[in-house]
């Protein structure tokens, strides 16, 4: 999300190639977290109402508001792309704007996401029960859609969360996705953050 918003505020809206690629990371953005959200719905919010009913209601509202914000930010940039010049350039950068303060919303919805319910999982589920659910998720997504989630996820994650994934994988997967995996980790990781990852696996 701050890749997307870090783009959006450097793009000149007033070259056609660099519009078209920063509509399409946008669109990529707004694709994996209304992916996302329906993973939550689904699985997470679905597992916590059966044992906490009502304390997934409010974390609901904030998924209804995000989809439609992430609407508003779509209808936008689709004006972009049949604008032309300095009016293409005006809502370049009122996109960025809408995105950022999108961004700001969400970021207090993760930190409720990462208190409130996180800790209810973990005192309400056993770590069989939350790989379960955790598995449920990963079983829906197509093979070429999680090379996708796992580039960003190699992208994004700190040495420790890459080695802890990578290990699970190197255990229970087959060694040519192993290799795959890792290879794909290294591609997109900085080389210092790489180098400790390969050491510790």
């Amino acid at each position: 999300m701050f890749s997307t918003s870090r783009q959006l505020g450097l793009a000149d809206f007033g070259d056609d190639a660099v519009t078209q690629e920063t509509l399409a990371n946008l669109d990529a953005t707004i694709g994996f977290l209304r992916e996302h959200r329906s993973h939550e719905d689904v699985h997470v919010h679905t597992a916590l109402e059966r044992k906490i009913p009502g304390i997934t209601a409010s974390f609901a509202e904030d998924h209804e508001e995000d989809d439609r914000l992430t609407q508003e930010i779509e209808q936008l940039a689709t004006r972009i792309k049949s604008a032309t010049g300095a009016q293409r350039v005006e809502l370049g950068v009122e996109v960025h704007e809408r995105y950022n303060a999108y961004l700001g919303i969400y970021l207090g919805h993760l930190y409720r996401e990462e208190t409130v319910l996180q800790q209810a999982l973990w005192d309400n589920f056993t770590d069989e029960e939350l790989i379960a659910i955790d598995g449920a998720i990963a079983g829906e997504i197509a093979p070429e859609r999680m090379g996708l989630w796992l580039t960003e996820m190699c992208a994004s994650y700190n040495p420790d969360e890459i080695t802890l994934i990578l290990n699970i994988v190197k255990s229970e997967a087959p060694p040519e996705v192993f290799q795959g995996i890792t290879q794909l980790a290294e591609s997109v990781m900085q080389p210092a953050m790489w180098a400790k990852v390969r050491a510790r696996i």
